[in-house]
């Protein structure tokens, strides 16, 4: 089964520490396009962070996580 993640706009100091960061957007299991994030997120110092999911609620819109997970800068 492949790795499924829920996608995340976070401030820049999830590049160092995620837990001291905060999310200003969730953005769903879908990775976001790099036009759509800059558009939305550039040059605001803000970074684009993944989650696994490691469960799903049977109702299908309700999603567990683990651990936050730097990707990139949004740029």
């Amino acid at each position: 089964m492949k790795q499924e993640f829920e996608w995340f706009v976070m401030d820049g100091r999830a590049k160092f520490n995620t837990d001291d960061a905060v999310v200003y957007e969730a953005l769903g299991t879908q990775e976001p396009s790099n036009k759509k994030l800059k558009r939305d997120w550039g040059f605001m110092g803000a970074v684009l962070c993944r989650a696994a999911i490691t469960k799903k609620a049977q109702d299908g819109n309700t999603t567990q996580c683990g651990d936050f997970e730097y990707v990139r800068d949004i740029d």
